[in-house]
């Protein structure tokens, strides 16, 4: 049987009366993630946000991306975070980013990278509209970055 005996009036009138502090101090919300520690594992990610305006903090594979993608050029202040299949976790820790951007299908899982920080992924095509699935990445980016003007 419950013992409700610890239940005291004046227990009950003190919670009564802190209650309406709980209403003003409204919902808890996740901190706001910091456009300057967002780490791009891949390089779609690093284009959509460079055509944004935002530079990336740590990028995967920066001399392949010189080679192979170049523009948008890659300020010197950007941290080589290891290859795209392959990061180097350990420094991706130390890092401390405040989102991990991807694409479907390259380097760690989800699970490993969310132990890290937040993250999703891109995707480069669904295989029928690469257009449609590129002007979707740009703004879907653009949203999450508060960037909705640069996508335009």
């Amino acid at each position: 049987m419950l013992d409700l005996t610890f239940i005291s009036r004046r227990r009950l009138l003190t919670a009564m009366a802190l209650s309406p502090l709980l209403l003003k101090m409204g919902p808890a919300r996740a901190a706001a993630i910091d456009p300057h520690r967002i780490v791009a594992l891949e390089w779609l990610p690093v284009e959509l946000m460079m055509a944004l305006g935002v530079t990336p903090y740590g990028v995967a594979d920066i001399p392949n991306y010189t080679l192979w993608v170049n523009e948008p050029k890659l300020p010197d202040s950007v941290i080589d975070i290891g290859l795209r299949t392959e990061p180097n976790l350990e420094l991706l820790t130390q890092m401390k980013p405040s989102y991990l951007f991807w694409s479907a299908g390259y380097g760690p899982s989800e699970e490993t990278m969310a132990k890290i920080a937040p993250g999703r992924g891109f995707s480069f095509s669904d295989g029928k509209k690469p257009l449609t699935m590129a002007k979707n990445s740009i703004h879907e980016m653009a949203q999450f970055l508060n960037r909705e003007a640069q996508a335009k």
